[in-house]
């Protein structure tokens, strides 16, 4: 009875969510240019809500849990040092991005770049690189978040996790598929003010229920007291290390990201995207923090869990009535979905127009904007096979996914943004080069000690302002009136 109450609870929320995909399908007009960017309609408070909404991803209510379970306050020093690396873009760059992008008419990531170039074998080349990197990594991203959502099933109702990654996959791919980045969008905002109902409420109970605050930081003393030490288990040089990594990490993160960089290409005007930083980071960051904040207090109130990315859920089905333990269902749901929605359309466009846009044209020119929803479809099927099959932590895949493609195309990104003359070639290069390191960095371990980003983005340009300076030096152009070559 109890979970029949849960079920038509989270129900409840699904049915909205689907109902205004539906919407967003009914109002779109069944062109590629609306089903990939929404006809470039979106303001900044869409923009802000649905890029973070994209950002925040399951991990906030799962692996940042998780990771503050385990750490204590220490877990506050990855918000800080992304956060810094955060706001250097979004004071830089988002303006620049949707007004290079209207200029060249670029309708995905791999275009964007790819745009960039004048000569059509070298244009050819960066865009099938990018359109890979995007494929490969960002699927395994996906691949998360539908890891994350039958983890929360599991957890709720004893799902088993191959049907949980199915239930998760069916419900968005029902909206996604038919109303394309208007219908992730859309409801990327209904989403969000359901994560922050959630993540605030949940904090708020958790406080209450541990006597107050004062009786939280006593009952964490008791347990150990360096979970209340913010640099525990870090020397100085260590701590440097890991500020300066997350740093590059949260710069990296939002200069590669396809499917938070496709919101801002979406918006209405490079004003309204530049705009659209305060809602972003009023959204982020207050409901980032409000986890780590919940994940610290859940080490008192639930010690010693098996499995701390499970803290959220355990705590909501032995504290709340199950009409609400739906509502707490929803919300996890919603901050999966707004990331996986997006993720799995930046992965199809590029398998289906970047890869090859020869059979892109023929598809389209036979099949409209139907070809773009097949492989949608496509792409969400191969992240549910994928996310059934691995067994890595949801935190820890989503770390290695979105790094690798920070080092790859981050810095590619950042040569095309700041206008420095450059050629494809050595745009390949750095962005292998920068994959490259991000992977062995990984490999040999050293990522627990600086973050792989860091290492990858500074090898990226090195390799590039090499090749400028040496095999390039009297070829290519600055970025700007001209192409590079």
């Amino acid at each position: 009875m109890e979970s029949g109450i849960t079920i038509l609870s989270f129900g409840l929320f699904l049915v909205i969510f689907l109902w205004i995909g539906a919407l967003a399908a009914k109002s779109s007009d069944n062109t590629e240019s609306d089903y990939l960017l929404g006809s470039r309609s979106f303001g900044k408070v869409f923009v802000g809500l649905s890029a973070g909404a994209t950002g925040n991803s399951g991990w906030i209510m799962i692996g940042a849990v998780g990771m503050a379970y385990s750490m204590g306050v220490s877990a506050l020093l990855m918000v800080i040092a992304m956060f810094l690396g955060e706001v250097t873009f979004w004071t830089f760059f988002p303006d620049k991005i949707n007004q290079i992008s209207r200029k060249q008419n670029s309708q995905t990531i791999p275009e964007f770049l790819g745009s960039t170039v004048k000569k059509p074998q070298g244009r050819r080349i960066i865009t099938l690189i990018v359109a890979v990197i995007t494929v490969v990594f960002i699927g395994a991203y996906t691949a998360a978040q539908f890891a994350a959502a039958a983890k929360t099933l599991d957890v709720f109702f004893g799902v088993d996790p191959t049907i949980g990654a199915l239930i998760a996959a069916a419900s968005i791919l029902v909206y996604c598929v038919t109303g394309g980045i208007r219908a992730s969008i859309w409801t990327d905002v209904v989403q969000a003010f359901v994560v922050m109902f959630v993540c605030f409420g949940m904090l708020a109970v958790a406080v209450i229920n541990g006597g107050g605050v004062s009786e939280i930081i006593s009952g964490l003393n008791q347990i150990d007291p360096q979970l209340m030490n913010l640099t525990a288990g870090f020397s100085w040089l260590t701590l440097v290390a890991y500020l300066v990594g997350f740093f590059f990490f949260g710069l990296g993160f939002d200069i590669s990201q396809p499917q938070v960089l496709v919101r801002l290409l979406a918006g209405r005007s490079p004003q309204e995207v530049k705009e659209a930083k305060w809602v972003y980071f009023g959204y982020v960051y207050s409901t980032w923090i409000a986890m780590v904040l919940f994940g610290i207090a859940c080490r008192v109130l639930i010690p010693n869990i098996s499995d701390p990315e499970q803290a959220l859920p355990l705590y909501a089905t032995q504290q709340f009535n199950p009409f609400l333990v739906g509502i707490v269902l929803a919300g996890v749901f919603s901050v999966i979905a707004s990331t996986a929605d997006s993720q799995l359309l930046v992965c199809s466009s590029a398998l289906a127009r970047d890869i090859s846009p020869a059979l892109h044209r023929r598809m389209s020119r036979k099949y409209g904007v139907k070809y773009e929803q097949f492989m949608t479809l496509v792409v969400g099927i191969l992240a549910v096979i994928a996310a059934i099959s691995i067994s890595s932590t949801v935190f820890s895949l989503v770390l290695f996914a979105s790094g690798a493609v920070a080092s790859s195309l981050g810095p590619a990104m950042l040569m095309i943004l700041l206008k420095r003359r450059t050629h494809y070639l050595a745009l390949n290069s750095m962005m292998l080069a920068g994959l490259s390191t991000a992977i062995l960095w990984r490999i040999l371990g050293f990522n627990n000690i600086l973050s792989e980003v860091c290492p990858g983005f500074i090898v990226a340009v090195l390799v590039h302002e090499l090749l400028m300076k040496s095999v390039f030096k009297t070829k290519g152009h600055a970025i700007g009136d001209t192409f590079i070559k």
